[in-house]
């Protein structure tokens, strides 16, 4: 016999696993700058931002 609700919680999705939303604001300079590591690196600015951020966490976490 099967258990249907396991099967059922097998396929749910748990929001504390998904990436959270966070919106900068940033001077036009720094935008300007993010654009252009963009262009050179063919990484989007919200990927280039969020490594910069992860690497100033990790800088406090030590």
């Amino acid at each position: 016999m099967v258990n249907h609700k396991d099967d059922t919680d097998r396929y749910q999705l748990n929001p504390d696993d998904l990436p959270r939303r966070l919106e900068l604001e940033v001077q036009e300079e720094v935008l300007a700058y993010l654009q252009r590591i963009s262009n050179r690196t063919g990484q989007s600015i919200n990927e280039i931002a969020a490594a910069i951020i992860a690497q100033g966490a990790e800088q406090f976490d030590s």
